[in-house]
């Protein structure tokens, strides 16, 4: 076991080197020409910003089922200015928290220093537009998308000739901008598609700016798939462990496929989450920089990957394991998708999705198996992964808690900062009700039936409260970080506690020291 653990850790640790190779271009400013005589026009979505306003308004109107209504109306009345307008009206993004390229926006203060005249034009409807720029500061007028008019690319290129007085810059990123940058006396070129960088090339004397991207989409996708949290699906290896069916060949390969199933919708459940979070993730001190909230992965490329990812996971149990697998991941995604729109908004019940969420992956190690779950192993995982699902709440609140604001909520969460110490008495208590389902677990003539020296599963009760409560005592301390079952897989003082339970259980079962008393 610890050779396959092994294994899988160096696995991880070289998916996430490659990860972090790959996030490592440079930005790059070259052939950085200011003119004071240019009219400098500059694309909001992808240039100014990384991101798309309209996608991300959209992804968060379906959280609203009549704000979506209202714009499908739109769409449906007014094409996709109306479809911007509704969105603009209400779904419209925070604009102090977009992600700004800082580059860009240096240049535009070299160039309003200088005296040129800047303005703002964008496909993005005009409302909002304007909300950037008077955010900003930088910018002398605003041209955006009005209802009857989408000012895109050859709309564009209209409405910058209507305001420009003689020749202009453009700053832009995708292919909409071509037929603007081919008029252009100076063209910038920010994070530009293939097809843009073939333009940047064809035009390279006249190129003013150049900003590669951040990050590429492929190394964007495989952060945004969070493979480091592949680990917790080793809890679908529970059931084959404490019924102790390790030796047999058949049953763990039929784990090993519900490990890859179960990592491929977690991954697929994890993007959908970010894209649902966006906004709400924007103003969180860490989570603002995953890929979507940091406008690295688009919403399009997401969506796409997380329905290839959903659906090779549920055909995959289906075919390649068996029917009971694939109905329990099946629940498990509709589970966690409840909990994405809906159920993480309620306090309490927020949590409970959570352990369930948690105790669902052994279920599906049992029925992947076919090995019957014990009820004290999932009474055990019930309280056990409350308690770490309350210690997550109360790393938030924790954060919030030193706010001059008396009683701040945390987004999207139906918590407060008054509530700090009960989360913290729930969160314990419940770390305490699971080492006292192990107890008696251990103390109970089920474990006769397994074990040749059952007494020795006793060692495991101290194991797991020096863990527990040492968890509780550093999330007091603020050392846990965002995610307590993340801490747990990168703790070294947590690995050698795992190493030392698994120790106890294989010992135990394997070795009788009955003689002793004889």
């Amino acid at each position: 076991m610890r050779r396959k653990k092994g294994a899988f850790s160096t696995f991880i640790a070289v998916l996430l080197r490659v990860v972090s190779t790959m996030t490592t271009m440079p930005e790059i400013v070259s052939n950085s020409i200011q003119s004071d005589t240019l009219d400098l026009f500059v694309d909001l979505d992808g240039t100014l910003i990384a991101g798309d306003i309209a996608q991300e308004s959209l992804a968060q109107a379906t959280r609203d089922p009549q704000v979506f209504r209202d714009a499908v109306l739109g769409y449906v009345s007014g094409g996709l200015s109306g479809l911007k307008r509704s969105l603009a009206e209400n779904a419209a993004p925070d604009v102090a928290t977009l992600p700004y390229r800082e580059e860009v926006l240096d240049y535009l203060r070299v160039a309003r220093n200088s005296g040129r005249r800047i303005v703002l034009a964008t496909a993005t409807d005009i409302t909002i537009a304007r909300q950037v720029a008077a955010h900003l500061g930088l910018f002398d007028d605003v041209i955006g998308t009005v209802p009857g008019r989408n000012l895109k690319g050859a709309a564009k290129l209209e409405a910058i000739r209507e305001m420009a007085q003689g020749p202009f810059e453009y700053l832009g990123d995708s292919d909409a901008d071509i037929p603007v940058w081919r008029v252009a006396e100076k063209s910038g070129f920010v994070s530009p598609s293939p097809a843009a960088r073939r333009e940047m090339e064809r035009s390279a004397d006249s190129v003013s700016f150049q900003l590669d991207k951040e990050m590429t989409t492929a190394a964007a996708l495989i952060k945004a798939m969070r493979p480091h949290q592949w680990a917790k699906n080793v809890l679908v290896f529970v059931p084959i462990l404490f019924a102790h069916e390790y030796m047999h060949f058949d049953v763990l390969v039929a784990g090993i496929l519900a490990f890859v199933c179960f990592s491929l919708c977690a991954s697929g459940v994890y993007l959908i989450n970010d894209i649902a979070d966006i906004q709400s993730d924007r103003r969180h001190a860490t989570k603002h920089k995953r890929p979507f909230a940091a406008g690295h992965l688009s919403i399009r490329h997401g969506l796409m990957a997380a329905v290839v990812l959903l659906a090779s996971a549920v055909f995959g149990a289906f075919i390649l394991v068996n029917v009971l697998f694939g109905v329990v991941i099946t629940g498990y995604a509709i589970l966690t998708s409840a909990y994405t729109f809906l159920l993480k908004r309620f306090s309490t019940i927020d949590v409970v999705a959570l352990s369930l969420l948690y105790t669902v992956r052994i279920l599906a190690g049992s029925a992947a198996t076919l090995l019957a779950p014990s009820p004290w192993l999932l009474s055990f995982s019930l309280f056990f992964f409350l308690s770490l699902a309350y210690m997550k709440r109360y790393i938030e609140l924790d954060g919030i808690s030193s706010t001059e604001v008396e009683d701040v909520r945390l987004p999207s969460r139906n918590y407060y900062a008054s509530e700090l110490q009960l989360v913290l008495t729930f969160g314990i208590a419940n770390g305490a009700l699971s080492i006292l389902t192990l107890a008696q677990y251990v103390n109970s003539t089920s474990v006769y039936a397994y074990y040749a020296t059952p007494f020795m599963l006793w060692l495991i009760v101290p194991v797991m409260m020096f863990w527990i409560y040492r968890s509780w005592t550093w999330a007091s301390r603020g050392k846990i970080g965002d995610d307590p079952v993340v801490f747990a897989l990168r703790d070294n003082i947590s690995r050698v506690c795992v190493a030392t339970i698994l120790l106890i259980i294989i010992t135990s079962r394997s070795v009788d020291i009955s003689w002793v008393a004889s």
